[in-house]
């Protein structure tokens, strides 16, 4: 008797178990065909069935946040860190929110934790050092993008953002090589050929600015309209005034409705150009 009332008490615990890896893989599959609301569903039921669940907090937490409920999906992490406090990706998850909600200070603290667990994962350190940048630590960002290219050494996005801390920092030269290796790396990132132009221009490098200012703007597709500014300016301080011309008045176009100021001040420089 006493056997079968042990039995009757541990069976409901099997069903749960099941119960919540169904619910589970269901909503890992709703998610990624992006029917969130009802993969919310189902993950709220996988953490019901089995409420220490630690995997099942953390993937609630990141259908939140695909759902911008960024509060709510910091809680799911952390929850999911308390039950398995050696879960990187729930310590990078709950630093990429945080960078979401403005707190890089706090962004940090989880950022550094994840790439203590997982110093092989590229995103931990690419997010680690946009922490550092918005708290104003930019040093901390060149050294947490160095450290991810030492485990990532072509990757381009980490490359691109040690470029940008780099010139942050007015080490141009060092901003250059970083661009030039990120371009390299991905020849047709319109972001990275963009910001080797930038690089460029604020070493007063313009004739070597000018060409990567071009294919900056073929890559983007036309190119966000201040590429076209900065490329009339790198025409005007090469001396080439019908180019600088011409560009100026392309970018007025391009911003007319969108920026008057902008366009004004582009007026200004034509006319400036036109009485030299």
């Amino acid at each position: 008797m006493a056997l079968g009332c042990a039995l009757w008490l541990t069976a409901p615990a099997i069903v749960s178990a099941d119960e919540a890896d169904a619910h589970y893989r269901l909503a890992k599959t709703l998610r990624d065909e992006g029917r969130y609301e009802e993969a919310l569903a189902e993950i709220d039921a996988a953490v019901a069935a089995r409420p220490t669940y630690a995997q099942g907090h953390v993937t609630r937490g990141s259908i939140l946040r695909r759902l911008g409920r960024y509060e709510e999906a910091l809680s799911a992490f952390k929850r999911g860190i308390e039950l398995q406090p050696k879960d990187g990706r729930a310590y990078g998850l709950a630093g990429a929110v945080l960078i979401r909600l403005e707190r890089p200070k706090q962004a940090i603290s989880y950022l550094k934790k994840a790439t203590e667990l997982e110093p092989q994962h590229k995103n931990h350190w690419l997010n680690l050092g946009v922490a550092y940048r918005r708290a104003n630590d930019n040093e901390a960002a060149i050294r947490a993008y160095r450290r991810g290219l030492a485990a990532h050494p072509n990757d381009s996005q980490l490359l691109n953002n040690l470029g940008v801390a780099l010139r942050k920092a007015r080490r141009y030269d060092q901003a250059i090589r970083a661009h030039e290796r990120a371009v390299d790396a991905d020849p047709y990132d319109a972001a990275s050929a963009r910001n080797l132009a930038i690089a460029y221009r604020g070493a007063e490098r313009y004739k070597r600015a000018i060409p990567i200012y071009i294919k900056a703007i073929e890559l983007g597709d036309g190119g966000p309209p201040d590429l076209l500014f900065d490329l009339a300016s790198c025409y005007e301080k090469t001396g080439n005034t019908e180019m600088a011309i011409a560009t100026f008045e392309r970018y007025i176009r391009a911003v007319k409705k969108s920026d008057p100021s902008g366009a004004d001040r582009a007026a200004r420089a034509v006319e400036n150009l036109k009485k030299r």
